[in-house]
């Protein structure tokens, strides 16, 4: 025995009788069985193999005294892995094992569901599946990540904090005491120590899909992929699922292929005998991941699902798609044509295409009853035929509606079974959240409006935090229910928000541009001047008191996806209310746009009284071209959802909700960018629009004709704002002393009044008639160098309507012009050494009534310009 010992202490090969008839023939490790060997029973059973800290691990042989011989991997002294049992008259039972039983199969079972069924479900189903990397899935050290990773376990990783010392030189019981992190270190060396433990490249390890069921043994495979025994036994032929290369089938596979057939045939008889007498695993699959209980669930039968529930079938286990039982049963409840098209996802349809299906429908009935108009006609119909076509007719009519009553009859029939069956998995544990291909349970029910099931799912333990990809990114639970056009919607919506959903996540779409904002350009166009650059726009700034904070920007909210809906707007005002009554953030912006933008573009005016009773600033600014939600409402782009009183109305509504028709605003893109009001804004966005703006009045068509004198009225109305804006602020600086002060030129300064320091603010140059402020060349009225315009048409009308009277009160030179004499006695004098004539006031006297007619407007003028 102390020669053994010295053998075992230097590793070698030892032959040892551990109990009567007992024997092991291999290596040692610290008197463990530890490496390859070969062990023998007294009943004549042989394992041929190698062992871990003395069990199986690893390939291995394993001979039976009645002939049977398995060759497959173990794990701590059980069948883990791919393996191969073979029988004396040359039957195979093929597949991975798990102990005793076979666990996969390497057959395809009739009747399974798979998601080529339902493509439309989700188009990047397969890209997931495709991005999945064997390698991802290995934890460090090759050890699975601990469930309980508790703080105090990293004691574990210092020997002496572990165990006592020297404590192995007593006990060698590694089955209760805990194996520290440099002994792992030191048996795997010894064990993988010809370089066994390397990452293999063989094109096995990426073949079998790595589901939740599935994730142990994949990492078991390839951590023994490398072995000899992988090549020798064809075990790439099991992973690969050739099942042909093999002899019969034997009676253990034969048995796991009864169970998953007879399960979703439905007899119970037959399945409940394979369990009872143990024949096969109860969670069984084929080559594609389904068992028994997926089969016994898409055929709905509910005797057969809680008798493998009974049995302890794993409710929660997934199929290689990442199917659960739970998802099968939505996938087949609710068909694509139970979804409610919505703007969250982007899926509504284009009327176009619904508009030509019935029109083919309209001709082809026409065609029909011309054909029937011309037979009566040409005389051709008999009162026999006539009778024989009308009771033709008729019993095609009952046939097809007989038929479609069928139809209509077995699909309740059969979605009354899936619901059922989908409650009964509820009840018996099924978690919601398992599978997430093609989308978690929930979205199905919410994308379905089925308001009874989003309450059970929710009870059930359903998260809200769960994410759907979609062509544009992903979104959550909350941003399809505030997308529903229907009234349901409101209440899944309701119910989301009292479980605590978040409503300000935002979905990840933040570079997705609004649809109603593509195709517009940046930058100069004809009929608008760049000139001038941003400083033109800066007394703009003198005008404007907020100051602006840092904006938050990002992807889509359920508030924003609400404001966008054009569905039903009073069902989007009381989604949005939901939202706002549960802290959901207003100025948070998405492509340039904030709630209130997307609410007035979308032409959605009970939203925006909404969100303006609820604090929305009308005065935020927005990127990416939007400017402000003044901006949004005068951009062409979104006029065709409101008439010409609509969008008047919503200005003023805006207006006295505090917006500021003078917020400077960039104009333009890229380096061609300009400092201006919502007015200048306007004008930008009229003249892109080529065809009404730069084509004559008389080759418009009569629809063109009036939007164009829409949007005429519209600038009109935004000019005499702009002008009233402009002079109620500048009768608060009047009053404060801050006044314009003239000069011939048309440059303006600032003057204080008596006892006050002068103030340095600049005053803003715009038309007097339209508000234009840039794009345009302004000079000032020649009398009273006062106001600015445009063009002559503008100077035309400001003068006729507006300026005429404010001329003369400003000045006091329309009266002076004119001698009592007559036209002859008009003549130009000079400023220098001039008395005043005795019939006209003096100059001080004129500025003072004109201060008196038109109040504080009027500037402290220094100098004379009656007769310019």
């Amino acid at each position: 025995m102390s020669q053994i010992r010295r053998r075992r202490r230097r590793n070698q090969r030892a032959m040892v009788s551990l109990r009567p008839w007992m024997t092991y023939v291999g290596e040692f490790y610290k008197d463990h069985h530890h490496g390859r060997g070969i062990y023998a029973w007294p009943d004549g059973c042989r394992f041929t193999g190698s062992f871990y800290l003395s069990r199986k691990e690893g390939y291995g042989t394993m001979t039976f005294p009645d002939g049977r011989k398995y060759q497959g991997l173990y794990k701590a002294d059980l069948r883990f892995g791919p393996g191969i049992e073979s029988y004396i008259d040359g039957s195979q039972d093929v597949g991975i094992w798990m102990g005793q039983h076979l666990f996969r199969l390497c057959t395809l079972m009739p009747g399974s569901v798979s998601m080529s069924s339902f493509p439309e479900l989700s188009p990047h189903w397969c890209e997931d599946r495709g991005n999945k990397d064997y390698k991802s899935l290995e934890a460090p050290h090759g050890q699975s990540k601990d469930p309980f990773d508790f703080r105090y376990k990293i004691l574990l990783e210092e020997d002496s904090f572990t165990l006592p010392d020297k404590i192995y030189s007593y006990s060698l019981d590694t089955d209760h005491l805990p194996i520290t992190r440099s002994q792992h270190t030191e048996f795997d060396s010894f064990f993988y120590r010809d370089g066994d433990k390397q990452e293999s490249d063989d094109a096995t390890c990426h073949s079998i899909l790595c589901a939740s069921s599935m994730k142990d043994i994949c990492l078991h495979v390839i951590k023994h992929s490398n072995r000899s025994e992988h090549m020798d036994w064809n075990i790439s032929s099991i992973m690969k699922d050739e099942r042909e290369k093999f002899g019969p089938k034997g009676p253990r596979e034969r048995s796991a292929e009864q169970l998953i057939e007879m399960s979703g045939l439905g007899d119970l008889e037959t399945v409940s005998t394979i369990l009872r007498h143990d024949f096969a695993h109860v969670d069984v699959s084929d080559n594609s991941g389904q068992t028994a209980l997926h089969a016994a669930t898409v055929n709905g039968h509910n005797n057969i699902i809680n008798l493998l529930l009974d049995n302890g079938a794993d409710v929660n286990k997934s199929n290689d798609e990442g199917l659960s039982a739970l998802s099968l049963c939505l996938m087949l409840f609710y068909s694509t044509k139970s979804f409610w098209p919505n703007v969250a996802e982007r899926n509504i349809p284009e009327n176009k295409e619904e508009e030509s299906n019935r029109a083919l429908d309209i001709t082809e009935n026409e065609s029909c009853v011309v054909n029937e108009t011309d037979s009566k006609e040409n005389g051709e119909v008999s009162p026999s035929s006539a009778e024989s076509l009308q009771t033709s007719v008729c019993s095609k009519t009952n046939a097809s509606l007989g038929n479609e009553e069928a139809d209509l009859s077995a699909d309740h029939h059969r979605n009354k079974n899936l619901r059922s069956t989908m409650n009964l998995l509820l009840l018996r544990g099924a978690d919601p959240n398992t599978s997430s291909i093609p989308m978690n349970a929930i979205f199905y029910a919410i994308k379905s409006a089925d308001v009874s099931t989003v309450q059970l799912l929710l009870e059930c333990g359903a998260r809200t935090d769960v994410r759907m990809r979609t062509q544009h990114g992903s979104l959550t639970p909350l941003h399809i229910a505030a997308a529903l056009p229907v009234a349901e919607g409101i209440r899944i919506t309701e119910i989301l928000l009292h479980v605590a959903s978040d409503p300000n996540a935002g979905a990840e779409d933040e570079d997705y541009m609004y649809d109603r904002d593509r195709g517009e350009t940046s930058g100069s166009i004809l009929g608008f001047s760049m000139k001038g650059g941003l400083e033109s726009g800066l007394p703009l700034y003198n005008y404007f008191d907020k100051t602006c904070g840092v904006l938050e920007e990002g992807g889509r909210t359920p508030l924003h996806v609400a404001c966008e809906r054009e569905d039903d707007y009073k069902f989007a005002r009381d989604t949005i209310s939901l939202l706002l009554a549960h802290n959901a953030k207003l100025n948070t912006l998405w492509s340039g746009h904030s709630a209130l933008s997307l609410a007035i573009a979308s032409g959605n005016d009970l939203a925006v009284k909404e969100l303006l009773a609820n604090g929305a600033d009308p005065n935020l600014a927005l990127t990416r071209g939007v400017g402000s939600a003044l901006c949004a409402a005068v951009n062409i782009a979104y006029e065709k959802k409101r008439t010409l009183p609509a969008r008047i109305a919503l200005v003023d509504r805006l207006i006295k909700a505090g917006a500021n028709i003078l917020m400077p605003i960039v104009i333009g893109g890229g380096k061609r960018t300009v400092l201006g009001t919502a007015t200048d804004y306007a004008y930008y966005k009229y003249f892109q629009d080529k065809r009404i703006a730069h084509t004559p009045y008389h080759a418009l068509l009569p629809e063109e004709r009036d939007t164009y004198n829409a949007r005429k009225q519209l600038l009109e109305h935004l000019g005499k704002l702009t002008r009233e804006a402009v002079l109620t602020k500048e009768r608060e600086w009047a009053k404060e002393g801050i006044v314009r002060e003239a000069h011939p030129k048309g440059s303006t300064k600032v003057t204080a009044g008596e006892g006050s320091t002068p103030s340095s603010r600049t005053f803003f140059k715009y038309c007097y008639q339209c508000g234009r402020s840039i794009g345009v060349k302004l000079t000032p009225c020649l009398r009273c160098y006062c106001i600015y315009t445009c063009s002559k048409q503008c100077k035309k009308r400001s003068w006729d309507e507006l300026h005429r009277d404010e001329c003369s009160q400003l000045s006091g030179k329309l009266s002076g012009k004119m001698s009592p004499t007559g036209r002859g006695s008009r003549k130009m004098h000079s400023a220098k050494g001039r008395q005043n004539s005795p019939g006209k006031p003096p100059h001080g006297e004129r500025e003072s009534s004109g201060r008196e007619a038109y109040g504080d407007r009027i500037p402290s003028t220094s100098e004379n310009y009656s007769y310019n």
